[in-house]
């Protein structure tokens, strides 16, 4: 009822889940993660203890190899199971149960495992696999492009309905903007990975704000300038124009921040009351207030 990718990007050392399903929420009982330890996705007839088991006996340092089968070595239901266990190394294990509804497959890679069950065709697996060997870029691109080229493939037997992606990285805060990797989640929408493609959209343009603001705060200035303008590249969320218009008063550019807020508060005048408000605990916002009124 599922099909699901877990993977490590090696450059980075981020790793995580990513899966579709014809299932509410997705999510809750497939993806799992922590940080520094691994990744699990558990589906078919769906065990959510191997999600938080595997995870604690892989931070014992079991290998998944191991921790997999013990698991499932205890589990009477196992040849309902399909599971795939990732370390924080990018060692894999899988095993998708006999009993699994076909089409039901998975393959494994360097760094990655690709899985599903009750699927269309018995292609989809192997288009999953192989359009995320053939991607480059982020690791949530890639899994991005894994799932797409999975529906596009037949997808879910039943059709689609939620999708997840769940990744963990150990860079500093600077380079991720959160420092936690990401953790999206499409409950129940009638196309759950293009939503996702949305929201995974959203995301990088609140990480460039972020990374903008960090920059400002290092002194980095020009490169300051790049995150706050790359942040409102997507044109829909009102929020980010108003920091970036905050952003370049900190950065001295007080005569295009007014011409930006100026552009929001037409549009959306909420913007202007939000602004007097910040102003009266933020000696910035006060600035671009004054300037603003005085434009």
């Amino acid at each position: 009822m599922t099909y699901s990718l877990i993977a490590r990007d090696p450059a980075t050392g981020a790793f995580g889940v990513a899966a579709q399903s014809h299932w509410f929420n997705v999510g809750q009982p497939v993806a799992w993660v922590r940080f520094g330890v691994g990744a699990v996705a558990t589906q078919a007839s769906a065990d959510p203890s191997y999600g938080w088991r595997g995870l604690a006996l892989m931070a014992e340092g079991v290998e998944p190899k191991r921790a997999l089968q013990d698991l499932s070595n205890a589990d009477a239901g196992r040849e309902q199971r399909q599971v795939a266990m990732m370390n924080a190394s990018g060692a894999v294990a899988t095993r998708t149960g006999s009993e699994c509804i076909e089409y039901a497959g998975h393959l494994t890679g360097d760094g990655w495992s690709a899985q599903g069950n009750l699927l269309s065709t018995p292609v989809v697996v192997e288009a999953m696999a192989a359009a995320y060997e053939a991607s480059r870029g982020p690791l949530v691109e890639r899994m991005l492009i894994a799932l797409e080229a999975a529906e596009a493939a037949g997808g879910d037997l039943r059709g689609r309905q939620s999708a997840v992606i769940r990744i963990v990285s150990d860079a500093t805060a600077a380079e991720t903007a959160a420092g936690d990797g990401i953790d999206l989640r499409v409950c129940d929408h009638e196309d759950p990975i293009g939503e996702m493609r949305r929201l995974v959209m959203v995301d990088a343009a609140y990480r460039q704000l972020e990374m903008g603001l960090v920059a400002i705060d290092d002194g980095r200035n020009e490169e300051a300038v790049a995150h706050l303008d790359a942040a409102v590249q997507p044109g829909h969320v009102g929020e980010l124009e108003f920091w970036r218009a905050i952003g370049l008063v900190r950065l001295d550019r007080v005569d295009e921040a007014v011409a930006a807020f100026g552009h929001l508060a037409d549009a959306q005048p909420m913007y202007a009351d939000l602004l007097a408000r910040v102003a009266k605990v933020d000696p910035i916002a006060a600035d671009l207030q004054n300037a603003w009124n005085h434009h």
